[in-house]
């Protein structure tokens, strides 16, 4: 009898599931203790569509459906979806075509088949980023891309508290080379492959040459060649030579976020404070 009651307590539990919409997404498996859904649990335990993963002393596999494999470190929290995985406390490292991580309101995306990375959340409300294989876009809450993450490279975002700033934002210290197009609109395209339009004057002179560009994103401009941005430069920092195959220092802020890349020399400075043409279009 008891053990009929056990069975119909068992297919009661997986017709509450099914009548849900709960389906399994993938498994969790700790060298130790971890927490599934506030639950205690040891060794392994089966991961549905919202649930909240928390490691102690010991890191985390998490297997989820098509292939992918995420890596919660020691004393880390995040709550996992088919797609994505929230990052609350800690790091992740994770392997993937597509599967994107998110903290602190910024989305990492694989830009590659097969990349794989690392993030993790940083004293003094930071983000950090790592490539390890392949690449990664990152974008704000809208979807603005703010940089793109190469193979052996760490980008740092430093998040502002909520309503620390209204300003529209800052580029600073982008690096790459200048074009124009038939329109007479010209464009810085970063290393990592993000594309500006920049507003000043005299920017015939930089055309085709590498420059390390500063200065204000304008808000509510509508960017022309499928640029990221609209750039009001302030500053520009010429003729460079990249030393040891390393980027130069690369910084942005945006929307509240500020991000800082790794350290590079040789650039003379070109200080640009003559006054700005007014965007047109």
């Amino acid at each position: 009898m008891l053990r009929i009651l056990r069975i119909t307590a068992m297919l009661s539990c997986m017709l509450s599931y099914a009548v849900a919409g709960t389906v399994s997404i993938g498994t969790a498996s700790a060298r130790g203790d971890m927490r599934v859904d506030n639950y205690l649990v040891k060794g392994n335990a089966t991961l549905f569509d919202g649930s909240v993963v928390e490691t102690g002393q010991a890191t985390a596999d998490l297997r989820i459906n098509k292939g992918i494999e995420v890596t919660m470190s020691t004393s880390s929290r995040g709550t996992l979806y088919r797609n994505r995985l929230v990052l609350q406390q800690g790091e992740s490292e994770w392997s993937s075509n597509s599967f994107q991580l998110e903290a602190k309101g910024l989305r990492v995306t694989p830009n590659e088949p097969s990349s794989r990375g690392v993030v993790s959340l940083r004293s003094g409300n930071t983000v950090e980023v790592a490539a390890l294989k392949g690449s990664f876009g990152v974008t704000n809450a809208q979807g603005l891309l703010l940089t793109n993450v190469r193979t052996g490279h760490v980008v740092s975002f430093a998040i502002q508290a909520a309503g620390a700033s209204s300003t529209p934002g800052q580029v600073n210290g982008v690096v790459g080379i200048v074009s124009k197009d038939a329109r007479g609109n010209y464009y810085v395209t970063s290393e990592d492959g993000v594309k500006y339009q920049l507003i000043g004057n005299n920017l015939q002179k930089f055309v085709g040459q590498k420059i390390l560009v500063s200065g204000t994103v304008q808000a509510g401009v509508t960017p022309a060649g499928g640029a990221t941005a609209v750039v009001t430069v302030s500053s520009i920092s010429f003729n460079g030579v990249v030393a040891g195959g390393m980027m130069l220092s690369d910084t942005l802020v945006l929307g509240g976020t500020v991000g800082a890349a790794g350290a590079g020399a040789g650039y003379g400075v070109y200080e640009y404070n003559q006054p700005t043409a007014s965007a047109s279009y």
